[in-house]
């Protein structure tokens, strides 16, 4: 994972999660706890500015708004 580093440490910041918390932690968990952080988070960041290859008419359209012919 490229931004590791940013999601282990905003864990920590956001959650109090350890590096111990994390190495027993169910994958439900913890993308619950990534997918609550807050906008101004470091990882969150750099999600969006990662980008991504969509290929799928349909998915285009639900990002763009633009209607798939």
């Amino acid at each position: 994972m490229t931004n590791w580093a940013a999601v282990e440490g905003d864990l920590s910041a956001y959650h109090h999660v350890t590096a111990a918390d994390l190495a027993r932690m169910s994958t439900r968990r913890f993308l619950a706890l990534v997918g609550s952080l807050p906008p101004e988070s470091r990882f969150v960041r750099a999600w969006q500015r990662t980008p991504r290859r969509v290929d799928d008419p349909a998915e285009i359209a639900r990002i763009t708004g633009i209607p798939a012919h």
